[in-house]
């Protein structure tokens, strides 16, 4: 093997496969203190199907969601925006362990939707990162919060974060 074929066999078992976007789906929230002092969430889910819009008011202090509603503003079948009224099953629950479970049974399933779950999940998410710091009077998404050092952030949050991921995994003694 020459060096000119060695080259093109190199270059052709390094050559980056060409790509060719398909779809895309992007969800997004905001977060607002409202002059109640509730948390609100506006949160979308936008893929080629789906136009999808979610709202979420939550009391701080007891981290319940007092408001909910969704829209289908865009959707593949006429019968999906029947399920927007089930975001109003949300009013009540409390933002604390469980509740993805609670989620699943109030608006998934065979009874649901699973883009409006979806959307909730990461809502739900969201606001919980949010909220963190609440409690110990920080405010909410506080920068008071947001510059203390390393340990003592996860002083102040593990317990809200015990098992949620690596870094709050409680040590068995």
């Amino acid at each position: 093997m020459n060096e000119t074929e060695n080259a093109d066999t190199i270059a052709k078992m390094e050559r980056i496969p060409v790509k060719r976007l398909v779809s895309k789906r992007d969800i997004g929230i905001e977060a607002f203190e409202l002059e109640n002092g509730n948390l609100m969430l506006e949160a979308t889910l936008l893929d080629p199907y789906h136009l999808i819009r979610l709202n979420l008011h939550i009391e701080p202090g007891t981290k319940t969601i007092v408001s909910a509603k969704s829209e289908f503003a865009s959707h593949p079948h006429a019968a999906c925006p029947m399920v927007a009224e089930k975001a109003k099953l949300l009013i009540g629950v409390k933002i604390e362990r469980g509740i993805t479970k609670t989620i699943l049974q109030k608006i998934g399933g065979s009874e649901g939707c699973v883009h409006l779950k979806e959307l909730a999940l990461e809502t739900i998410n969201f606001a919980a990162t949010t909220l963190i710091g609440y409690d110990e009077g920080f405010g909410l998404m506080s920068r008071d919060f947001n510059i203390l050092d390393e340990q003592q952030k996860f002083e102040l949050s593990r317990r809200l974060l015990k098992n949620t991921c690596f870094i709050y995994k409680e040590k068995s003694e």
